[in-house]
């Protein structure tokens, strides 16, 4: 029952209903209500934590947003588009059922131009909360469990009647409760993870300089996701997508000539794989700083990576990209013939562990290496070599699949390659082999390819002898062209955090 008194008290009993007050305190034996929440009853008494007055603000801000959006023209999924979240977060945002972080806020702001209208109320209802934890923390040392009322209260009469509190109140145990959520939800992950797949697959196709500014956002992006909390199964799968953007960025800028950058990328990535402690990861991570290393110069860096992305890799299908790749080409550069040998076949047993794999993978693939990339990578270091024997072969396939899939650097690096054969083997063609590389500075015109630059120059190295001949001056003519142009362009690479 309750007292006719103004406090409003209650005497212990276990059915109470209807009361559009909070929580109960106990004092003398009785629960005083607090004026944040609505009491219910089960078997007892249950507080719920989030007031009315603050149920209200939620619900006023998301309308506003609603307003806001439908006079700016936009439907919810061209919205949630535009802020980078799902048209259903949006969705439950206005309706008050979702409180996003203060983010999703700021880019409502960004999208309608309010000025930052959103975000300060955002702050106002945020600010609302934590005074009401606050308070409840406080009052809660002499909270008592109200859903086990009956026999709870009972059991403890004469300890409370001497001052003693046997347990903390709920509104301690809800602020704790609070500071252990995860501030980055699922939905904000699978977002990440399907943009930076979707990156990886679009390297080679786009140009390095259109891909780096797309995905300069989502390096951002990354950056508020790890300011956040997130619990532990979350934080590894941000590290892991992290690991993943980092590499490419060091692809792209390896691509754009900025060595440094991309060295320096590269090993953020392994550092963000190491910390998700993913060896598959780790792996594709050495696969990635291997091929930097490689086309930087430092050969045994390069077969230090790989090596130690082979241990860490297990059965993962990026145990190929590490052999080919990695190992092969370094070990030609450091004139281990057996060496390559060996890893050349290692390759392509492991290969035929993967039957179904796609005709052209991508360079950075997450997956296994295919055939054509197999097959080019191991040309590629036979030639560094001096052996022609088979590289024919090898680089046919390969361009046969690289001009199937339009991927112009794989289709210039393979066309280089096979010049340079037609340059080595016993009868030479300087003119086919002019006129090959002539098709790879061709089909290369429009981007930059730091590899296509490199191996352009090494044919050029292998054409000495051929110099006065036409078509042999005309590939250094549009090398030293296409050098001129790279140097006056300006650098827009994304800055490291």
């Amino acid at each position: 029952m309750l007292d006719n008194d103004t406090t409003a008290w209650v005497i212990r009993q276990p059915n109470v209903e209807g009361i559009t007050q909070s929580k109960a305190i106990r004092s003398g034996g009785r629960y005083r209500l607090c004026t944040h929440c609505r009491l219910q009853d089960d078997r007892g008494l249950t507080a719920m934590v989030v007031s009315d007055e603050i149920r209200t603000a939620q619900r006023a801000l998301g309308h506003r947003l609603a307003q806001m959006r439908k006079a700016a023209g936009h439907t919810q999924h061209e919205f949630a588009r535009l802020v980078r979240y799902g048209r259903s977060s949006v969705a439950n945002t206005e309706t008050g059922h979702q409180r996003p972080d203060r983010t999703f806020w700021t880019r409502c702001d960004e999208v309608l131009q309010t000025g930052g209208v959103l975000a300060e109320e955002y702050d106002e209802v945020t600010a609302l909360i934590r005074q009401h934890h606050r308070s409840s923390a406080i009052q809660g040392v002499r909270t008592t469990s109200l859903s086990r009322l009956d026999a709870d209260a009972v059991a403890s009469s004469s300890a409370v009647a001497a001052g003693t509190v046997l347990w903390e109140g709920e509104g301690s145990i809800e602020a704790r409760r609070l500071a252990l959520r995860s501030s980055t939800d699922d939905v904000r992950l699978a977002y990440l993870e399907e943009e930076v797949r979707h990156a990886i697959a679009d390297n080679e196709r786009l140009t390095p300089a259109i891909l780096l500014a797309r995905i300069k956002p989502l390096r951002v992006y990354v950056d508020q996701l790890m300011a956040g909390s997130q619990h532990p199964p979350q934080r590894a799968r941000l590290y892991t997508a992290a690991a993943y953007l980092s590499g490419l960025l060091g692809a792209l800028t390896l691509d754009l000539g900025a060595f440094r950058v991309a060295q320096a990328y590269a090993a953020e990535a392994f550092d963000l794989a190491d910390a998700a402690q993913q060896s598959d990861v780790q792996a594709w991570a050495r696969a990635t700083q291997s091929l930097i290393a490689y086309y930087v110069g430092n050969y045994h860096d390069a077969l230090a990576y790989a090596q130690d992305g082979l241990r860490r890799a297990g059965t993962s299908p990026h145990r190929i990209r590490l052999a080919i790749n990695g190992q092969a080409r370094a070990l030609a550069r450091l004139g281990d013939q057996r060496g390559v040998d060996r890893a050349v076949d290692d390759a392509f047993t492991m290969l035929s562990d993967y039957p179904s794999s796609p005709p052209v993978s991508e360079s950075l693939t997450l997956g296994p290496y295919c055939h054509a990339r197999t097959a080019a990578n191991a040309a590629t270091a036979y030639l560094v070599l001096g052996r022609t024997a088979g590289v024919t072969n090898h680089l046919t396939t390969a361009i046969t699949a690289f001009d199937a899939a339009g991927l112009a650097g794989p289709q210039a690096l393979s066309r280089l390659d096979l010049a340079t054969a037609h340059l080595q083997r016993p009868n030479p063609d300087p003119d086919q082999a002019a006129g090959l590389a002539v098709e790879a500075l061709t089909l290369t015109a429009e981007q930059r390819f730091e590899s296509v630059h490199q191996r352009a120059q090494q044919f050029l190295t292998a054409s000495q002898s051929y110099t006065r001949r036409p078509q042999l001056r005309h590939v250094a003519e549009l090398l030293a062209d296409r050098t001129q142009i790279a140097a006056a362009a300006p650098s827009d690479l994304p800055s490291l955090p």
